[in-house]
Parts: structure tokens; C-alpha cells; sequence
């Protein structure tokens, strides 16, 4: 996508001084020296207005002009694309006007397809269906663009920047995206922003005031951790990495608040990103304790650092339920590898995808209104991971 600026010697010009004519002659200069190719979008009339200094009113007649004299393109509801007279039949644009002429019944989910563990029906494609039925009861396509497999940020950052800017030159009417790759990519989502809504999931995008759908992580896990109460725990870890996410800022605080209202001590062991090889320090070090000490459950921050520290636990002679009891987060994972199935909490994913094309239509309609944050509950997925203590 190009967008023109003024040159730095150009000074604006008043809208007394600078009338549809002559925008629409700037314009035309700008098509005619190449500036501007076949299928380039224009501008936005807003940003056109604030580089010239004019009123929208006298660009919407200057971007007239050059329709009727057949230098651009224009649709409902889609900014003008730039085609020259020559090439356009008196009944529909050429094919390579057509190839770039913005979608606007597309709604894009960029996110990761899924992971190994989840057997069956992904997180991702209920997701995905949620936001397919909303959108078809509006009108409009669900897309799904898949950012590839989660590992290293730097990595997930370059995928998921290839998606957003693909957003642009496919042009969609706006997008769901869940940003794995939370802390990279601010000036190009802000580009996008600038053409079409994003609505975020779980997280936002550091520095970016974009609407966003998620569960209401505190109260889960300060419900996951009461379940683990009730069943005669004292002793209580928490497993969590390290990182200035809300989701995972708000399930620390849960278990916190839980722990404490139990007047019971607070046990948070930190581990490293799934993409760092690092030892598991604190946890090995806790649960290597004298049985009296040890703590008798831990609840993990999510469904995979739950299965991960099965894993380690085994590795130390401990077995899930009989030695520790053991939480998980998502239910993306029902079934350990052992074998026992895992206590967790359901995200309702079907209708964070619905709620996601719900605020996004919303927004569609008014870009102006402030940036909204939408929570869903989650619901406690109790099976043998947690039983009590042994006696």
C-alpha cells in the first residue's frame, strides 16, 4: 500500500487558497508521474485532508472528479483504487485493479493453528467457528491466517507481521488477532489499525489501545484455587513463567488473593519460556522437600506448564494425583500422558469468537468510541488431577 506525503518543503495550504481543482490536479499528478500504480489505494480522506490542510468535503469532491474523468476506482463501503482510463471497460475494473480492490465482507483471525496436545477439535478452530457463525449472521467471511507454530518471539514477531501487512494488500474489513508476539509489531499494527478495527484476544499489543476479548483470569484461578482448598490442600504452589501479560498478571493475583484470604502461605515458583533451555530451579528445589514440607498441589498457568510439570515431577518419583495434586488452565489438554485426566479451566472459545465479531462490528460502526475490554467467564473442568491430599 502507498500513501502519499507532502515533501518536507511543501508547506500546507489553506482551503481558501486550495479548492477541489487543484487537490484533484495534485492527485492526478501523482497518478500520471507513477506515484501512484494501478491498484494502489488512495489515501484516506482524512489523512489526505490533514497532509493538504483542507476540509474532507473538498477531498471527496476532488476524488470525484478523478472518478468521473476515470483515474480511479471507487466501491461502497472501500477506498478508491487508482486505475487508469485506458484500461477500464465501461462495466468493470481490469483484473489487476480487481486483484488488490479491498474485500470488505472478510474478517481475518490471525492466530497459531494449535499444538500437538490438542487431540481432536483445536482451541483455535472453536474459535474460528464462533466467529463464522456471527459473521455470517451479519454478511460477512471469516478468513483464518495461520501465524505458525509458537516458539521463539523474534520469530513469531516476523510471522506475524507478514499477516498484518497481507491484511493490508488483501484488503479486509477488519481483523481478530490473537498477538502471540505481544511486544513487537506496534507501528505496523498501527498502520493497520488506521485502515481497518482490530480486536485482540487474551492480550493486547504493547502501546496499542486496540478492543479485546478475554476470560476473566483472576477470578478463574481464583476459583481454580478455592477448588484445590475444598479438597483439603494447604500447601498450594503456583507455577507461572515471568511475564507483564495481564492474563498472567491477573491469574498470579487470583491465586494470590485466593491463598490469602485462606490465610495460607504464598508458594509462586517461576519457569523459563517453553523456547529457553533453563532448569526448572525453584520447582525442583520445592518438591524435593521432605513430604511434610513439600506442597501437595500446584496449579499451573496453563494446560501445557501443567503437563511440563508432570513431566518433572515424575522425573522426581512423584505421581499426579497420588503424591501432588496438579491444575492446569485452558482445558486444551483434558488428558495427561499419564494417562489421569486434568483439573482445569474451560475457556468458552466459541464465544470469545462470536463476542470478538460482535465488537468488531460494533467498531466498524464507530471508530471513534474508546478502546473496550470484554471478559468472559471460564468454568472449572474438575476431574482426578486434583484430588485430595494423601492421608
Amino acid at each position: 500500500m502507498r500513501v502519499m506525503t507532502l515533501p518536507e518543503s511543501q508547506s500546507p495550504i489553506s482551503p481558501a487558497k486550495h479548492p477541489k481543482n487543484t487537490v484533484a490536479s495534485m492527485l492526478r499528478d501523482h497518478i500520471q508521474s507513477g506515484e501512484y500504480k494501478p491498484g494502489d489505494w488512495l489515501p484516506t480522506e482524512r489523512s489526505l485532508a490533514e497532509d493538504l490542510s483542507v476540509d474532507r468535503r473538498v477531498v471527496r469532491m476532488a476524488i470525484d472528479q478523478l472518478v468521473r474523468d476515470g483515474l480511479v476506482i471507487r466501491r461502497p463501503h472501500c477506498r478508491p483504487i487508482v486505475g487508469p482510463a485506458e484500461d477500464l471497460p465501461a462495466a468493470a475494473p481490469p483484473r489487476k485493479v480487481e486483484m488488490y480492490a479491498p474485500a470488505s465482507n472478510l474478517i481475518a483471525l490471525l492466530m497459531w493453528h494449535g499444538g500437538h496436545f490438542e487431540n481432536g477439535v483445536t482451541s483455535q478452530q472453536r474459535i474460528f467457528w464462533g466467529m463464522s457463525q456471527a459473521l455470517a449472521n451479519a454478511g460477512y467471511h471469516a478468513v483464518f491466517m495461520d501465524v505458525g507454530e509458537i516458539d521463539v518471539e523474534k520469530e513469531n514477531a516476523v510471522r506475524e507481521a507478514e499477516q498484518l501487512r497481507s491484511l493490508l494488500k488483501r484488503g479486509f474489513a477488519g481483523a481478530v488477532f490473537y498477538p502471540y508476539a505481544y511486544r513487537s509489531n506496534r507501528e505496523l499494527a498501527e498502520e493497520v489499525q488506521r485502515v481497518m478495527p482490530i480486536v485482540t484476544i487474551d492480550r493486547r499489543i504493547e502501546g496499542v489501545e486496540t478492543d479485546c476479548v478475554s476470560v476473566n483470569n483472576h477470578q478463574a484461578m481464583y476459583d481454580t484455587i478455592q477448588h484445590l482448598i475444598r479438597q483439603g490442600h494447604r500447601r498450594i504452589a503456583y507455577v507461572t513463567k515471568n511475564e507483564q501479560i495481564r492474563a498472567v498478571q491477573d491469574r498470579i493475583q487470583g491465586y494470590m488473593d485466593a491463598i490469602r484470604e485462606a490465610e495460607l502461605d504464598e508458594i509462586v515458583l517461576s519457569i523459563p519460556s517453553r523456547d529457553r533451555e533453563q532448569v526448572w530451579t525453584s520447582v525442583d528445589m520445592m518438591f524435593h522437600l521432605p513430604k511434610d514440607e513439600r506442597p501437595t498441589a500446584a496449579s499451573a498457568f496453563n494446560d501445557y506448564a501443567a503437563v511440563d510439570l508432570v513431566k518433572r515431577l515424575k522425573n522426581m518419583g512423584l505421581s499426579v494425583p497420588g503424591d501432588v495434586a496438579v491444575t492446569g488452565f485452558d482445558d486444551i489438554v483434558p488428558i495427561l500422558p499419564t494417562g489421569v485426566g486434568l483439573t482445569t479451566m474451560a475457556q468458552p472459545y466459541e464465544e470469545i469468537g462470536r463476542t470478538a465479531v460482535e465488537v468488531l462490528l460494533q467498531r466498524l460502526k464507530s471508530r471513534a468510541a474508546p478502546a473496550r475490554s470484554v471478559e468472559l467467564p471460564a468454568r472449572l473442568m474438575a476431574r482426578e488431577s486434583s484430588l485430595g491430599p494423601p492421608s
